[in-house]
């Protein structure tokens, strides 16, 4: 095992800081990089200030009218920090 893969802890689609566990909070946030999958954690993470990567499909026009990218695009993305 290179890295740790974690469950936030939330139900929630995406993640939630709030809604997560005190475990992956914890992880989260001593995290030197986070990779995040899914179109939900980039639409619930784009705008913390840490070093977190995306990668997703876009699967929806409303996910894709924000980056630009037509539905059914692969994506790696930068968070804004």
């Amino acid at each position: 095992e290179l890295v740790p893969v974690l469950d936030n802890g939330s139900d929630a689609p995406g993640t939630i800081l709030d809604d997560c566990s005190d475990e992956f909070r914890g992880w989260f946030d001593r995290a030197d990089l986070v990779i995040a999958k899914g179109q939900g954690n980039y639409e619930t993470l784009s705008e913390v200030d840490k070093n977190v990567y995306f990668l997703f499909t876009v699967k929806c026009p409303l996910g894709a009218g924000r980056g630009g990218e037509p539905v059914g695009s692969l994506v790696v993305k930068a968070a804004k920090s």
